[in-house]
């Protein structure tokens, strides 16, 4: 009996969560109306209970965080949503190989990491993030188990997830050498940063990508057919503070989550030797039937050297 109560409790805390991240008001209203550091706090007590309870019942996956530490992506299913993301995601759609040198830009809490430990057989792998919890975690977990994976942390300001940084992320220069990574994937990264940071940071994926090099993205993005169904309250996300090229759900934490103009983001790649691989594979974040072979709610952009960029390396 005391072996079933995680998972009961788990389902149940759950199908709350969903129901209340389903709801428009809330997520896109009274949630961001919250101080950041009492929406944290009501997250970490909300799983609180179940961390607890899968401790002390001797369940708990070594390679999987504590719920209340996950701070990015779904807190269910961790290994099965990490694993969907790689076989669908950054290998049917972005081209993933198992011996690229790969960069994981917003790690997180390794969720892709641990998915790819099986599938890099004869690649590597380098993590960064600015949530210091996440690095520590992976760190202490991952690394000493799978020796070809580091993580380390990236001390950049951001009002929702590191508003102690030091460093603000259009100054952030990543500690690689020019042209040392194959494969460099961010999810949900870019939905929480403003348009000069997403600038810079396109500058140094491009410089830090080999000739042959893919960039794997994921955004919010807006277009004839997203706004069209946000105006008709298809949505998920309400983004009603427009911005021109971007509109967010939070005047007040704009970082909060972001949307941008889909031209907009096409360009800020082309202008820095990097182009679209098409096609654009869009989500299901603003209530559009998708066709497209991959699970999740953000779309994804996949970019490779441009020829002109080849030449000049």
């Amino acid at each position: 009996m005391v072996s079933q109560l995680p998972r009961q409790g788990a389902d149940l805390l759950l199908t709350i969560r969903r129901k209340i991240l389903a709801t428009p008001l809330i997520n896109s209203k009274l949630l961001p109306a919250l101080p950041r550091s009492l929406r944290w706090l009501l997250r970490k007590a909300f799983f609180l209970p179940y961390d607890l309870l899968e401790q002390i019942s001797g369940q708990r996956d070594e390679l999987v965080p504590p719920r209340s530490l996950i701070h990015d992506g779904s807190v269910d299913q961790f290994r099965r949503v990490g694993e969907v993301v790689v076989r669908r995601q950054l290998v049917g759609i972005g081209g993933l190989q198992e011996n690229d040198r790969v960069l994981d830009i917003g790690c997180g809490v390794g969720r892709q990491a641990v998915a790819l430990t099986q599938y890099l057989t004869t690649g590597r792998y380098e993590g960064v993030d600015i949530v210091p919890g996440a690095i520590a975690w992976c760190e202490k977990a991952i690394t000493p188990r799978y020796p070809t994976f580091h993580f380390q942390l990236a001390d950049i300001y951001n009002k929702e997830y590191n508003p102690k940084g030091k460093l603000q992320a259009q100054n952030y220069h990543f500690p690689f050498a020019d042209a040392t990574f194959d494969f460099i994937f961010l999810t949900s990264v870019f939905t929480h940063m403003l348009p000069d940071d997403i600038g810079h940071y396109v500058a140094e994926i491009a410089r830090l990508l080999s000739e042959r090099g893919k960039c794997f993205a994921t955004f919010y993005l807006l277009n004839e057919e997203s706004l069209a169904l946000m105006a008709a309250g298809r949505s998920v996300v309400d983004y009603k503070y427009d911005f021109g090229v971007y509109r967010v759900v939070s005047s007040q934490v704009p970082e909060l989550n972001i949307a941008y103009d889909e031209a907009f983001v096409v360009e800020t790649f082309e202008k820095y030797g990097l182009e679209l691989n098409q096609p654009i594979y869009y989500g299901g974040w603003d209530g559009r039937n998708s066709s497209s072979p991959h699970l999740g709610q953000q779309d994804i952009v996949v970019t490779r050297k441009s020829s002109t960029a080849k030449q000049s390396l």
